[in-house]
């Protein structure tokens, strides 16, 4: 028995319409499978250039009992330093020597980040229209071992559009940099309070400094800084 042409038509068209949502919500699994892939490349979470900064940039709890090995001694201070603070507002320092020497002192994984002295003639203020020329001033007089950057905000979340151009200029490999975004540590919250207050001065030795958040390590003489290049010369 023939099925009346009517009832084929309708038969088609209810086949066509479930194929059509089964390829919506293919292409729906897809987008979302592809968001989530690409989005774990990203340094942070960023909407309308509003980043939020890795949880594991966090200090972590010792280990203990049969667990794995911990990683490395966490690194804090990085050749060149990038500090944002609530508003949005860009500074920067640098300092000659890697954090690396801390390396074979015996120190815990989780130690927290050691003292360097920094002061506060040595934070500059960059515009953020001149971000990425400042950024590519600086490293062409560097070593490509040596363009190491770390962006530290004051803040878990942050919105900067400076913070966008930083990301952008590192994002090019042409750029050779390597870098690490985090929190900042009590020593760059305290002096960066100076350096914007311009009121008082700053004496190191006057700080309550907290011993869980600084380190404070008996030899200090090996740390020196450098001011940052800001125009050609």
């Amino acid at each position: 028995m023939k099925t009346p042409p009517g009832q084929q038509a309708a038969i088609i068209w209810k086949h066509a319409t479930i194929a059509s949502i089964y390829a919506m919500i293919l292409k729906t699994i897809t987008i979302i499978c592809l968001t989530l892939i690409f989005g774990c490349h990203q340094p942070a979470s960023k909407v309308d250039n509003v980043f939020i900064v890795p949880a594991d940039s966090m200090l972590l709890p010792k280990m203990t009992g049969n667990q794995p090995p911990p990683p490395p001694v966490k690194e804090y201070y990085f050749p060149s330093n990038f500090i944002i603070d609530p508003g949005g507002h860009i500074y920067f320092y640098q300092q000659r020597i890697k954090s690396g020497w801390l390396c074979g002192t015996g120190m815990e994984w989780n130690t927290p980040p050691s003292f360097i002295d920094l002061q506060p003639k040595d934070i500059v203020e960059v515009p953020a229209e001149n971000l990425e020329d400042f950024i590519k001033f600086n490293i062409q007089y560097l070593d490509n071992s040596d363009r190491q950057f770390a962006v530290a905000s004051v803040t878990d979340t942050i919105a900067s559009s400076g913070l966008a151009k930083i990301f952008l200029v590192f994002g090019d490999k042409a750029n050779h940099i390597s870098w690490t975004f985090r929190r900042t540590t009590q020593e760059e919250n305290v002096v960066l309070q100076y350096k914007k207050s311009k009121e008082k001065d700053y004496h190191s030795d006057e700080i309550k400094w907290d011993s869980t958040k600084t380190l404070f390590p008996p030899n200090m003489e090996n740390i020196n800084f450098t001011p940052p290049k800001i125009g050609k010369e």
